[in-house]
């Protein structure tokens, strides 16, 4: 079997036209196609360069598991080979040894990782927004940029790279004042078909206070704000929302490990406790199953369970 490396990505694809080359390489995220990259790097080093075949792939596996990674990083490996391998046009050197291997090593390791993130509930994230949107009296231009952040993160259920993307023609108003938000390409929407999402009128009021603070009416919705509140034309990036959801989130006084993924978990738990189904929360949040909403939403869910019902009358 050929060398399996981390330069035969997308790059393996080199005999295809330049315009096929290009589609395919778009066929996943920049995001994902860094993390293969870097996993395969990382496998290479390990194998000194042999390709793997079923049985040194499981114990490589194995490896990383005794090493203590999270059955996540390590299934991540298993991801980027099956992708190089399709990519190429190869056999994939998987097999029932490493897929055995994978699965006792999710077993085993399912308490692994830095655990779930704090959610930042609907209320919350209002509590936050309104913290951040008074700071200077008002008159922050940042400010009323990350209060906005805050509160269309919560509405929409927004991914930080989804986020990062909007544009301002992506929000339209409604005459009663609510809004409709554009998600154009996402995770679980690679193909760029897009969804229309709702925003609440207080959501749109914090998205036109920044606006009028920051004096821009298209382009990238949600900008870098040089120290002095003066806007730039540079997008924010993902990893500015991360930062500014951190930090809003530990000024409005939040504890526990909070990351830019705090405002979709806690919108996925006001959801549950106000009542919605698994299925309406899967739609709200634009997850493939309702597998990652249930995760997120045990307690919820728990309390307004048999036990909770019929026993206590919750």
């Amino acid at each position: 079997m050929p060398e399996l490396t981390a330069s035969a990505s997308p790059s393996a694809l080199a005999n295809l036209p330049a315009a096929a080359r290009e589609l395919a390489g778009a066929s996943v995220s920049a995001n994902t196609m860094r993390a293969y990259r870097g996993a395969l790097a990382r496998m290479d080093a390990a194998l000194d360069g042999q390709p793997p075949d079923d049985a040194a792939l499981a114990a490589y596996l194995a490896q990383l598991h005794l090493a203590g990674r999270a059955p996540a990083t390590i299934g991540q490996v298993v991801a980027a080979v099956r992708f190089t391998a399709r990519a190429s046009g190869r056999t994939s050197p998987i097999g029932p040894a490493s897929e055995r291997v994978l699965a006792g090593i999710r077993r085993e390791g399912r308490e692994r990782g830095r655990g779930q993130v704090v959610g930042v509930r609907w209320e919350q994230a209002d509590a936050a927004a309104a913290i951040a949107a008074q700071e200077q009296g008002g008159a922050s231009v940042a400010g009323a940029r990350d209060a906005a952040i805050l509160v269309v993160m919560s509405d929409a259920m927004l991914r930080v790279s989804e986020c990062a993307a909007l544009d301002c023609q992506d929000v339209e108003r409604s005459d009663d004042g609510s809004g409709r938000l554009t998600v154009r390409q996402s995770k679980t929407d690679q193909e760029g078909r897009g969804q229309i999402l709702y925003l609440g009128a207080p959501t749109v009021a914090r998205i036109d206070s920044w606006l009028e603070a920051a004096g821009h009416s298209s382009g990238a919705l949600f900008r870098r704000v040089r120290r002095g509140g003066w806007p730039q034309n540079e997008r924010l990036s993902a990893r500015g929302i991360r930062t500014i959801v951190a930090t809003r989130v530990a000024a409005a006084g939040i504890q526990g490990r909070v990351s830019g993924h705090s405002p979709r978990v806690g919108s996925a738990q006001s959801l549950a406790a106000a009542g919605a189904s698994l299925v309406e929360m899967q739609t709200a949040g634009r997850w493939q199953s309702p597998a990652m909403p249930g995760r997120y939403a045990r307690a919820e869910f728990a309390g307004r369970g048999a036990v909770a019902r019929l026993r206590y009358g919750q």
